[in-house]
């Protein structure tokens, strides 16, 4: 049985779910879901336009195929379950609404481009599929000779709380969150572009299932949060930035590093993981490119602190490059045959030029003094009529700064006033 649909077929009126079940509908002309859902239990092909309105469904349990157009507005949904689907030449995803992915194979034999897509099945195919707003990919594998974008303008969110698979080019313009478990690559490529950001906040393993597999990054990868590990087989290649600002990043499958690529640790502590970002390499790791360091969470280190910041079976060669916070400490790069080494050689005296005032507010009756301080130091507001006198009055009650400015409230007077601020002993 068929239901064939040259004019315009519209879903109205009825909130709840009309179903079509043991009956093909090919739609050649309009399709138009004003209401509630519609469930397409037997196959969908569509050449022609299907049309959500917002809060509406379309759901594609029975398979087919869509070489024309799915319009689907904000807080719309169409979602493929239950029997495979093809996305054929010509097929268009419009719309802010969702698209979902939802335990079964979705094959793009042509490019696709959607702005919120979830996947919790199986993406195939040869075409490319890029995302422009937001991606969740929370279980399932992404297979083919396509690849998968996420453009400049999007998210992806890996919050898988299973394993995922990939086994085809995965290349990020935007931001990814990896947040979740592992990831098991088959003759896979991660790209992280310029300007593109791969944050890393697990611990979890990029972990080889098939063939040579890589992570090539020409934007920022960003480590936090425990020990990420690419396993033997997935190799990481660092064009640009490696941000190590917690936890371990485990390149068991090698590193490599260009002449103008920077390796960056946070230190807000002397443990390695937990105080201070660390990269340990397996094998042998070449060193190319720069190195620096920073002090975060209020760390001042002492003399003679150390940091490994690099841990390797074998060191060779050394960074071209090497900067630090040179207005709060002084350090030192060493090289062993098996670590790179930061140690603290000096700590910066700082010069104390007490409270400097800001200039007087005045409102109404009353004029505002906001001086520079020293968190939970007291100070005392003073003042004098002639600065030919010889003493200070001082405006009763002491402030205690909270911060690094502290402020006080005086009424206006008739005469003139000339204030200072001092540091109650």
């Amino acid at each position: 049985c068929r239901f064939d649909n040259a004019g315009t077929l519209r879903k109205a009126i009825a909130t709840g779910t009309s179903t079509f079940t043991g009956v093909s509908f090919n739609n050649y002309g309009a399709a138009e879901i004003q209401t509630g859902t519609l469930l397409c239990n037997g196959p969908l092909l569509n050449v022609g336009a299907v049309t959500l309105s917002p809060a509406t469904t379309l759901r594609l349990a029975g398979g087919g195929s869509c070489s024309g157009s799915l319009t689907t507005p904000a807080t719309a949904v169409v979602e493929w379950t239950a029997s495979p689907f093809t996305l054929n030449s010509g097929v268009q995803l419009n719309g802010a609404g969702l698209y979902k992915l939802n335990g079964t194979t979705l094959t793009c034999t042509a490019d696709v481009t959607v702005d919120n897509l979830d996947v919790l099945g199986t993406l195939n195919g040869a075409g490319s599929v890029t995302v422009n707003n937001a991606m969740n990919w929370t279980s399932g594998t992404m297979s083919g000779t396509g690849r998968t974008r996420i453009a400049p303008t999007a998210t992806l969110n890996l919050n898988n709380s299973g394993t995922l698979v990939l086994q085809r080019t995965l290349e990020n313009g935007g931001t990814t969150l990896w947040t979740g478990a592992n990831i098991t690559l088959g003759n896979a490529v991660i790209t992280n572009r310029a300007g593109a950001l791969f944050h890393a906040q697990n611990a979890a393993t990029l972990m080889q299932q098939a063939g040579a597999n890589r992570f090539d990054n020409a934007g920022t990868f960003r480590k936090s949060g425990n020990t990420t590990t690419l396993t033997t087989g997935v190799s990481f290649n660092n064009y640009n930035t490696v941000e190590l600002r917690s936890g371990i990043l485990a390149a068991n499958g090698g590193f490599t590093s260009r002449s103008n690529s920077l390796l960056n640790s946070a230190l807000g502590g002397t443990n390695a993981g937990t105080g201070f970002g660390q990269l340990q390499v397996a094998g042998a790791v070449n060193l190319n490119g720069s190195l620096s360091v920073d002090l975060i969470n209020g760390f001042t280190p002492t003399t003679n602190d150390a940091f490994t910041v690099l841990t390797a079976g074998t060191r060779n060669g050394a960074f071209g490059n090497f900067s630090y916070p040179s207005n709060q400490v002084t350090m030192q790069l060493s090289n062993t045959p098996t670590s790179v080494i930061v140690r603290v050689s000096d700590r910066a005296v700082p010069v104390d030029l007490g409270p400097v005032l800001f200039q007087p507010e005045i409102s109404g009756t009353e004029i505002r003094l906001v001086w520079t301080a020293l968190s939970n130091t007291t100070y005392r507001l003073e003042y004098k009529s002639d600065l030919g006198l010889t003493n200070w009055i001082g405006l009763a009650g002491d402030i205690t700064s909270p911060s690094n400015t502290a402020t006080r409230v005086d009424t206006l007077d008739s005469s003139n006033r000339f204030y200072r601020v001092r540091i109650v002993p």
